[in-house]
């Protein structure tokens, strides 16, 4: 750190204790002391040797901020972590942390299920054609939306990039049957589509759509849980 500027970690810590409520695996609805003193995920906690900034998508009146969360013992390359955070109207603010599902075995509901929502701006975004190729089991189709070096990426880091690896990875999700989700709320800046949804397994989950800058592709999902 150079100067003033203050590391990912500082303006995190910073951030998240400026925050009302906080909803968290670890500690469920709390403030933000709570979470501070209790959950694996504060980024000030000594199992973490580094948090890395990864991007925000931001729109209306919230913004996830994505991060890498490196372990100190070096268990893994990273652990994704991502903040929700939404001004609530009067003032004040909460933030909801997903992270990786293995963390804790089951995570109670957090938001209420809208049914009449869905993830495309339109007929024309490709968020339409690859929920349609989902719903309906097309699994070529799917792929075909993805750029040549497009992933996947689960809530514990494991990425599937390109054709092959992808086809692996969703002819297991797939199945027999594709896969559906129920839908929170999007948070939508016209390049990244962030859901907060409701998994085939019930659990709570971030599920985000990064379009590619080629028109008609997707270029990532990545998952939050």
């Amino acid at each position: 750190m150079s100067g003033k500027e203050l590391s990912a970690c500082d303006a995190l810590i910073g951030k998240l204790r400026l925050q009302d409520r906080v909803n968290d695996m670890f500690t469920g609805d709390s403030d933000a002391a709570t979470f501070e003193a209790s959950s694996k995920l504060w980024p000030g906690n000594a199992l973490w040797s580094e948090i890395r900034f990864q991007g925000a998508t931001e729109a209306g009146t919230r913004r996830l901020e994505e991060y890498h969360f490196i372990p100190s013992d070096g268990s893994r390359p990273y652990l994704p972590v991502g903040f929700m955070f939404e001004s609530n109207g009067t003032g004040g603010s909460v933030v909801r942390v997903y992270s990786d599902h293995h963390l804790v075995e089951d995570r109670g509901p957090i938001l209420e299920v809208v049914e009449s929502i869905h993830p495309w701006t339109s007929e024309e975004d490709v968020l339409f054609t690859y929920f349609k190729a989902l719903g309906e089991n097309r699994l070529e189709d799917v792929l075909d939306l993805f750029d040549t070096d497009g992933y996947f990426r689960h809530s514990n880091g494991e990425t599937f990039k390109g054709r092959e690896e992808l086809r692996q990875d969703f002819s297991k999700m797939m199945g027999r049957t594709g896969i559906q989700v129920r839908y929170c709320q999007f948070t939508d800046d016209g390049k990244t589509c962030v859901g907060e949804v409701y998994m085939p397994s019930g659990r709570p989950a971030i599920a985000l759509y990064q379009r590619s800058s080629n028109p008609g592709r997707l270029h990532a999902v990545r998952i939050y849980l």
